[in-house]
């Protein structure tokens, strides 16, 4: 019985504005109904969920904030790199890859002091720029050796993953032809390969399934454990024959 409003983003393109979903938030909570405002990953890590909050207070309309998991480490741990480990990476730096807006540093400017960090830098959209980012952690020190990776769609059935030292990396990820949502990752940590070895004989497989809601729910719980992408279409109701 919920209505259903597209407002996601893409790179170069939104449905709505951020302006226009603070706004549509708090008009459509005035009008009485439960809002929920469903984010990828963690709404306050480069997801403007404070934007939208503070349009709700200043609308002096109560809300929760139920957190999700960063992408920033979501999707390095799916792609088997962990984002620290001990005596290779003790921290981790989550850079957004999009250049600064209204008067502030554009991303080139900060790579030579972020080439500077010691541990894991973790890029978030930043897979258009991925050259840039390149050159400008090289201009700043970071050895063309170091190991790098990008992964691509990370968590779901399509998640690719390509690994090479950074000097080499943004030939290999456009040989690759990856796509955005990507993640990237600079440091040691990236040379480790922790991907889960338990054998799930559907993985990347997609299975739409029907029935009534009892027999949908038994069989997507077993397919998914066999790692299949599981989609509940509608469902059969049982009606005493007239």
């Amino acid at each position: 019985g919920a209505g259903r409003i597209y407002v996601g983003k893409r790179s170069g393109r939104q449905a709505a504005s951020q302006e226009e979903i603070s706004r549509l938030l708090v008009e459509l909570a005035r009008e009485g109904g439960l809002v929920v405002r469903l984010k990828g990953g963690d709404p306050f890590v480069f997801g403007r969920g404070g934007e939208e909050i503070l349009a709700l207070q200043e609308a002096e309309i109560p809300y929760e904030v139920i957190s999700g998991i960063t992408s920033a480490i979501a999707v390095p741990a799916a792609g088997g790199i962990p984002v620290t480990h001990r005596r290779i990476a003790r921290s981790f730096h989550v850079i957004t890859g999009h250049t600064a807006q209204n008067g502030g540093e554009t991303l080139t400017e900060n790579l030579e002091t972020l080439a500077r960090l010691e541990g894991t830098l973790v890029f978030l959209m930043g897979l258009h720029h991925l050259e840039k980012i390149v050159q400008g952690l090289l201009a700043g020190g970071k050895a063309p050796s170091i190991p790098s990776a990008v992964i691509s769609r990370g968590t779901t059935a399509q998640q690719r993953v390509v690994r090479a030292p950074l000097g080499e990396l943004a030939e290999r990820v456009r040989s690759a032809a990856l796509e955005a949502p990507a993640v990237i990752i600079v440091g040691e940590t990236a040379d480790l390969d922790f991907t889960g070895t338990i054998p799930r004989p559907l993985r990347g497989v997609k299975i739409g399934v029907t029935g009534t809601k009892t027999i949908t729910r038994k069989l997507r719980d077993r397919l998914e454990e066999l790692g299949a992408e599981v989609t509940e279409m509608d469902y059969s109701r049982l009606a005493p024959y007239r």
